[in-house]
């Protein structure tokens, strides 16, 4: 039975059907109560006739929401009412892997392996709680729309309903990821998550699974007898190791296969670097163009090989701050006949010259800023507030404000600063962060992020469409009008009375009148925004899910979309000038631009982050926060 909109199970409102498997119809549901969006999948009514499955279904899902990963789908509880037994689960916005390999046709190696990353840290983190997945396979991991990978229905898997795997009426599907022991009826184990998870491995770089076949004996034949075909066989230009990490992986014997993710994660990250270091030594050579002249051809053979070296030269010990310097001088006209272009200059590898820096933490970070070269704050789960005074290598861990989640910071000077969390609370600070003083607010809403136009003038936006003003500093706020219930994710002012904002949904809202009031304009997209930049009053740029990137050259009245190279969120746009500019995905890509954002190339920064905001520094050095305590910096 299919429930329709607007049914309510509890306290979850459905709102539309997700998808139907065997398990039951997964939802999209609001929760009443906390006022989120969450996936509720309501399973097949049969299950509620079974008395000892209610009761190992309920264990089940107690246990599983003790999980708590970033590459884990949490789980946050389940519901028994009306004979409905369902699991609520955290909403993700995005595409599984599967869809994502039938879009790409197969992924690049590397790519690949940074996805094995996350895949091995949130198996391996929920097989040292004691849980084993049993069926994972592409379908079963999700990428969302900020590029954060995520295992689905883990614990509560297919094997609750079937006690042998071999049963009739099996899906091809399943079989196709299904290790040898399960095949046999025996009690899986860590080594047939492995199993599985290096046969999904195996399908992202080759495009099929390794036994592609189109029958259930032969399938089954194949995972029971047969060593998968190497990969270097199928596709060129992939590493031998690569063969022996799928193949140990994939061993017959489960004592023979990795003993635990983390030695499999090992390897990849080993042939990763390897990989990493190989590339940054690779120069592409320049491409020949014809010419009626074979003593042209050769002189300008010659030019083309001399500035790629220049080039190169340049950038592998420059910062992306020069670059910036150099191109607003006119020093590299992307104009100039001997010009390379951005997607053939080997010297764009590596320009973000990013490195991982240890901040002493492993908590989730939401926002970083840095108020000049050197000092800088970052904020995030659990009361997190870190802090840097020799620009980003060593941070120091501010007390722990226990039971505070910190969305975003804002600091005026070193000592001076506004920080805004979950339960809409708002905190001004004096004394670099040491002590918090909370600022009595008109609403209560979840605060999402901090803008100010200068030191007194300034705009917090939050959910159900708040928006809320200080012309003191953040000591006092009024409420603004918006006209929307959206979420507000982001705000920028291209002058003193005219602005602009984004959120959930599409919106974009304008004001003239500094943020007194805010119109909402014509939406172009159903898909939420989370960056605004303007050039100047009329041109500018909003960007968000699914590495969209949109343009108007009329103040917002028009919107043009321009086509990107990436499908993960983008959460940081910027423009150095009216040509040159740069955006950020939740992934770790970098899109520039150096002709007013009507094209963007992708540069991949060689790392799998997960990213959750940038800061920009007065002195053009750029910053990241992210998940598991990470923060990045140019490497200088």
């Amino acid at each position: 039975m299919q429930l329709k909109p607007g049914f309510i199970i509890e306290n979850f409102k459905i709102v539309s059907m997700l998808g139907e498997g065997g398990m039951g119809i997964v939802y999209k549901a609001l929760d009443l109560k906390l006022e989120r969006y969450v996936a509720l999948k309501v399973l097949n009514p049969q299950a509620y006739q079974n008395p000892q499955f209610l009761e190992r279904f309920k264990r089940e899902a107690k246990n599983q929401a003790k999980l708590n990963h970033p590459n884990l789908v949490a789980v946050y509880g389940f519901t028994d009412q009306y004979k409905l037994l369902g699991i609520v689960m955290e909403y993700v916005e995005g595409e599984t892997l599967e869809k994502y390999i039938e879009k790409r046709g197969r992924l690049d190696y590397f790519e690949a392996m940074t996805i094995m990353e996350h895949i091995l840290a949130g198996v391996g983190y929920a097989h040292s709680k004691g849980f084993i997945h049993r069926d994972i396979k592409p379908s079963n991991v999700i990428i969302s729309r900020e590029g954060i990978v995520k295992i689905m229905d883990f614990g509560i898997s297919k094997s609750m309903f079937e006690k042998s795997i071999t049963r009739t009426g099996t899906k091809i599907g399943t079989l196709l990821y299904m290790s040898p022991e399960q095949l046999k009826a025996e009690e899986p184990t860590r080594q047939s998550d492995i199993y599985s998870i290096g046969v999904t491995l195996y399908e992202m770089v080759a495009g099929i699974p390794p036994f592609n076949y189109t029958t259930e004996f032969e399938i089954m034949e194949g995972h029971l007898k047969k060593n998968p075909p190497k990969i270097s066989t199928v596709v060129s230009n992939v590493p031998g190791e690569l063969d022996k990490i799928i193949q140990k992986a994939m061993e017959k014997s489960i004592y023979k296969r990795y003993s635990n993710c983390e030695l499999f994660l090992a390897d990849v990250q080993a042939l990763m670097r390897k990989a990493e270091t190989f590339k940054t030594q690779k120069v592409t050579a320049p491409v020949k163009k014809k010419s009626k002249s074979s003593n042209i051809k050769f002189y300008l053979i010659a030019l083309l090989v001399l500035t790629l070296f220049g080039l190169l030269f340049y950038f592998s010990f420059g910062l992306i701050k020069d670059f910036w310097t150099e191109m607003k001088s006119g020093k590299f006209s992307t104009e100039d006949s001997t010009f390379v272009p951005y997607k053939t200059n080997p010297a764009y590898t590596n320009l973000g010259n990013l490195k991982i820096v240890s901040t002493g933490t492993n908590k989730n970070l939401s926002s970083v800023y840095f108020v000049d070269r050197l000092s800088g704050y970052a904020c995030g789960e659990e009361g997190t507030i870190i802090k840097t005074v020799d620009g980003g290598e060593n941070w120091l861990m501010i007390p722990s404000f226990d039971g505070m989640n910190f969305n975003n910071l804002y600091f005026f000077n070193i000592s001076d600063g506004i920080i805004i969390g979950d339960n809409g609370d708002l905190y001004v600070t004096k004394d670099s962060a040491t002590t918090l003083n909370k600022v009595a607010l008109p609403v209560g809403e979840r605060l999402l992020k901090i803008y100010f136009y200068d030191n007194y003038n300034g705009y917090v936006t939050g959910a159900n469409g708040v928006i809320l003003k200080t012309s003191d500093q953040g000591n006092t706020w009024s409420l603004t009008s918006t006209q929307t219930n959206e979420h507000i994710l982001n705000i920028f002012f291209t002058n003193r009375d005219l602005g602009f904002s984004v959120g959930r949904s599409g919106t974009v809202l304008k004001t003239t009148d500094s943020g007194n009031s805010w119109t909402p304009l014509k939406r172009f997209t159903n898909n939420y925004l989370r960056c605004v930049y303007f050039i100047d009053t009329q041109k500018g740029f909003v960007a968000g899910a699914g590495g969209q990137v949109f343009k108007t050259e009329n103040g917002g009245k028009d919107w043009k979309k321009i086509e990107t190279e990436i499908i993960s969120g983008i959460i940081g746009i910027k423009f150095t000038d009216d040509k040159h500019g740069f955006a950020v995905s939740g992934k770790g890509e970098f899109l520039y631009s150096a002709d007013s954002g009507e094209t963007w190339n992708l540069n991949r920064t060689g790392r799998y982050v997960n990213l959750t905001d940038m800061s920009v520094s007065p002195t053009n050095d750029v910053y990241f926060s992210g998940l598991n305590g990470i923060v990045l910096k140019q490497d200088k």
